[in-house]
This record gives structure tokens, sequence and C-alpha cells, in this order.
């Protein structure tokens, strides 16, 4: 097996205290209204960026998300090594379930370069899935960010969330793999919050068992 990396937050005007600016559609079927907290470090959006994010999710892809009865958002490692790899293969193992759709950020073509366009596209994902799935390796990469993120400004994402966490056959590769002290302080609580939806793996073959305990 082999492992590896990847990206992170945003930046834009001030909130405004949870009202809607103005009456326009963020995106189809999203009301932008949708995209700010109640609280005072919400995100918003510049008109530029707000086009650049438009011309992202738009399309077949959010319309098969808007139209299944299952939508879930896998969160994790990106690239194309292991941790990629099998982070896309938990996605399309629950794309492939009947009336499901499985998606990640990458899907909408963000890139690198689009850092600040990644936190408001998560945002809105994220509201738009009735799971959202933490693919976990180690706690090295955006990925911890992100669910950290989650866990912090969307209480509701705490009930739809699945850690599928990989453990490792000793104590000190564990340790390697985990040593991360803000990351782990972040994942502790949220998997005190997934409590039972918390699945381990140790193999692929195992991580396609972990992908079958998510309803």
């Amino acid at each position: 097996m082999d492992d590896s990396d990847e990206g992170a937050p945003s930046d834009g005007g001030g909130g405004d205290g949870g009202q809607r600016r103005d009456d326009r559609t963020y995106l189809n079927g999203v009301d932008e209204g949708e995209l700010v907290d109640a609280s005072p470090d919400a995100l918003s959006l510049t008109p530029a960026q707000h086009e650049r994010l438009k011309d992202h999710l738009h399309g077949d892809r959010l319309d098969d998300i808007k139209y299944s009865d299952r939508r879930y958002l896998v969160v994790g490692r990106g690239g194309d090594d292991g941790p990629g790899r099998r982070r896309t293969l938990v996605r399309d193992l629950l794309d492939e379930r009947r009336e499901a759709t499985g998606f990640m950020l990458e899907d909408f073509g963000l890139s690198g370069d689009e850092i600040d366009l990644w936190a408001p596209a998560f945002e809105i994902l994220c509201a738009q899935a009735t799971h959202v799935v933490g693919v976990l390796e180690d706690y090295d990469g955006g990925h911890v960010w992100e669910l950290g993120y989650l866990y912090h400004q969307q209480s509701r994402v705490r009930d739809i969330l699945w850690l599928l966490k990989r453990v490792y056959g000793d104590e000190s590769t564990e340790r390697e793999r985990y040593d991360n002290g803000m990351a782990a302080s972040h994942l502790a609580a949220l998997e005190r919050a997934a409590g039972e939806r918390v699945v381990t793996w140790d193999d692929e073959s195992s991580l396609r068992r972990a992908v079958g305990e998510i309803p």
C-alpha cells in the first residue's frame, strides 16, 4: 500500500449576519441564503468569485445530485496514489447504488489554483448531501481542514457524517500516520460526534466491507 496529499480554504468580503444579500438564486436549486451561516465569520463571495463558482457547479453532475434519493459527498486525500485511488473507489461504490450519487469536489473541475473557491464549493455540496463520507488514512492533507471545518461550521453534518478510518497493524505505524496534534483534536471531536458511524478498515477488501455499512 502507498500514501500522499491535498488542499484548502477561501477568502471574500464580510458576512451579512445570516441575511440574504438579494433575491438571486445562488446556483440551480440552491438559494444563496442557504450558504450563509448565522456566525459572524460565515462565508461570503465577491461577485467575481460567485460567477467562477457558478461556472464550476452547474450542469448534469449537479442535476444528478439534486435528483438522487441518496447523495454521498466523499471527502479525503486526493491524487492518483493509493489514498486517492481508495477514496475514488469509495465514491464509485456509493455511486453504483440504486437512486444514489457519489461525488467529490474534484468532480466539478476545481483546481489547486482556485483555493479561494474550495470552501464555498464544499459548503454548497455539503448542503446537497444526504451523507458526508470521510475516508481517513492519516491526518496529513487538506481533508483534515475540510472535516474540521464541517464540524465547526455545519452542525447538521455531524448527523450525516460517516468516517471510514484506516487502522494499521502496529502501534508505531498508527502513531506515525495520525501524529498531528491539531488535526487529531479536530478528528477526535468528529469521531465522538459520529459515534457508531466510525467504521474501521485495514486493506482494500475491508474498505469495501466498510462502505457496505453506510446506508
